[in-house]
């Protein structure tokens, strides 16, 4: 997450704004405390409920009141998707305006996506209005309103959220408000969901009631100067240490001191099983560049730092040596949200992961000073080093099809296709990846310098791809912008809906589809379940391959964009020019590109 320093101004922002009109509705209101708020952007689905708040945004546009842009978004997830890739890049909480309980159920996936990579996002849902009487002002209206009226609509969220509120009087507005950001930027951030009906939304706002501002964003601890001494022990006694983190490389802050972190205190560095972002640059000579590398480090090493990683490894394919010390620091070290989360710790820090590792960082550069030990620890890691790794990379050579499965060796390989986009990507460029079973691969080998510069979902739910990169176009908008997906996640992502709102946004970015022609993530666990079953004999699983697969192409230029396919290695070079330049012209650009089928 890039200039999460801005974070907390948002809340405090507004605490001295002001306004020249004065609302006349509690819609109107709404959406000045949003932009009190620093909020910039309401994805707004709309929806009967929705009515107060679009003709308020009329309204106050034509008043120039300082309110949110309204972002018309035609699918619910892809909005939440674009609110979650436009926090990881600002920090920054935006808003997303449902209809009651069907639109709030549309949020799928993306709502968990949310949740676990703590994406700082206000979800607003609308609510069954309560009059029904012929005289109640945006009263029940269409049977829907009946329909709609559930017994527990933030029930459908609330093991996703961080908070739940209905809004039932104009009086709890600005607290609601305030409080809805102050929880969804605090960290960890998360989604917050408001409720709010159309008939309150309608009536005369109440601003004699509640403030704007003094929500203060708490500041996470640092570690103390025992735990601190305690670690820089832990370091003196290691010859083999490894880091293993997910997030705290996001800030450039976090990146650079991370970076110097490992060079320093000579400890290898790798990314948790979860991890969808750039920790430190692809490059850094200790990273543990691959799933292989890092069960060799692991197995090895004789002191793990867990640093604000939720999945850390995976104990079916790999552990620590029993002799091994781990270390955790974390925001949230408990994991109270995963309910089995297990892992051996032997210490565990409750602290913010890139203020400690500053703190770390200083104790190893002033070792020299007041702890030779450490100093000395350091630099025979180091030294080793030199030498080159002391583990091996395990990673298993892919492999030819077994005797009589069957294969589809068609197309590129996904090395190929990252080697091409490594011949035209700029250091500065954005990429948000979403390639499910070609995660590793692209983890591997495409080359990503910069921190902010690689941006994933944080969490499995797919479709994440296409939104997450709206979302980042809109906040670094002179920027360009790559979406690396495979064809299945493609089609999770409403397409139609992501690709019109960026055509009509005027927000080009370009999509890179691995097209290995079905669901290979929902292929390989049968295979390995069932080695030697049927479908390895059939070289399918059942409901995986898409045997009538859509034009990918065609979809994309019915939705204004760029679009070719692309099934040789020679082709790739020219088709990335082309959509390279669709892009320069203001257009989306997709290549659906063929890669190997197994």
């Amino acid at each position: 997450m890039q200039e999460t320093d801005k974070a907390g101004a948002a809340v405090e922002g507004g605490a001295s704004g002001a306004w020249s009109m004065a609302p006349s509705t509690t819609a109107e209101h709404l959406l000045l405390l949003l932009g009190a708020y620093g909020v910039e952007h309401l994805f707004l689905n709309p929806g009967t409920d929705s009515a107060p708040i679009q003709e308020a945004a009329f309204a106050l546009a034509e008043a120039g009141a300082p309110i949110p842009a309204i972002v018309g978004s035609t699918f619910e997830s892809v909005a939440l998707a674009a609110a979650h890739g436009y926090f990881q890049v600002t920090g920054r909480p935006q808003c997303v305006f449902v209809h009651v309980d069907s639109g709030t159920q549309n949020l799928g996936a993306m709502l968990h996506n949310a949740y676990r990579d703590g994406a700082g996002v206000v979800i607003m849902a609308g609510r069954t209005p309560y009059g029904e009487d012929k005289d109640a002002l945006g009263g029940r209206s269409h049977p829907i309103h009946w329909q709609q009226d559930v017994a527990d609509q933030p029930g459908i969220v609330r093991g996703y959220t961080k908070w739940a509120l209905e809004v039932v009087d104009p009086s709890v507005l600005s607290r609601a408000v305030g409080r809805a950001v102050q929880l969804a930027t605090s960290a960890p951030a998360g989604p917050c969901y408001l409720t709010i009906s159309r008939d309150v939304l309608m009536k005369r706002p109440d601003l004699a009631s509640g403030r704007v501002g003094r929500f203060a964003v708490p500041s996470l601890p640092a570690l103390d100067a025992q735990a601190l001494r305690a670690l820089g022990a832990e370091l003196a006694r290691s010859e083999r240490a490894v880091l293993i983190t997910s997030r705290a490389g996001r800030s450039p802050a976090g990146f650079a001191t991370l970076a110097a972190l490992a060079e320093r205190a000579g400890v290898w560095v790798a990314e948790g099983g979860e991890s969808r972002s750039l920790n430190v640059a692809t490059d850094h000579r200790w990273r543990v560049r691959s799933a292989g590398a890092l069960k060799a480090a692991l197995e090895g090493a004789d002191l793990v730092l867990v640093v604000d990683c939720d999945v850390p490894w995976v104990p079916m394919q790999v552990e620590p040596g029993a002799g091994a010390r781990v270390l955790q620091i974390d925001p949230e070290p408990t994991k109270v949200s995963m309910p089995l989360w297990s892992f051996p710790v032997d210490v565990s820090l409750k602290a913010d992961a890139e203020t400690a590792l500053a703190q770390l960082l200083g104790t190893v550069e002033r070792a020299g000073e007041h702890a030779p030990e450490l100093a000395e620890a350091c630099e025979r890691r180091r030294a080793r080093r030199r030498e080159g790794p002391w583990f091996t990379d395990r990673s298993i050579p892919k492999q030819e099809p077994a005797a009589g499965q069957s294969a589809i060796r068609a197309g590129l390989s996904p090395e190929e296709v990252m080697a091409g986009l490594n011949e035209v990507l700029r250091p500065e460029d954005l990429v948000v990846e979403e390639a499910v079973t070609n995660r590793g691969v692209v983890r591997e080998h495409l080359v990503r310098t910069r921190p902010g510069t690689l941006h994933g979902a944080g969490a499995p739910g797919l479709g994440w791809a296409l939104g997450g990169a709206l979302g980042v176009k809109l906040a670094s908008p002179l920027r360009r912008v790559v979406s690396i997906c495979g064809d299945g996640s493609f089609l999770f992502a409403v397409p139609t809906s992501a690709l019109t709102m960026a055509a009509a946004l005027e927000l080009p970015f370009l999509v890179v589809v691995l097209n290995n022609g079905g669901y290979r993530a929902s292929r390989l666990p049968v295979y390995d379940l069932f080695p030697d079953g049927h479908s390895v004999a059939a070289g399918t699983a059942i409901g995986t391959r898409f045997d009538m697969p859509p034009d990918l192409v065609a979809l994309a230029r019915a939705c204004h964009a760029h679009g070719e396919r692309v099934e040789t290695a020679k082709e790739l070079p020219e088709a990335l020019e082309r959509a390279f330049g669709a892009m320069d012209s203001g257009r989306v650009a997709l290549l659906d590109v063929l890669v190997d089928q197994d």
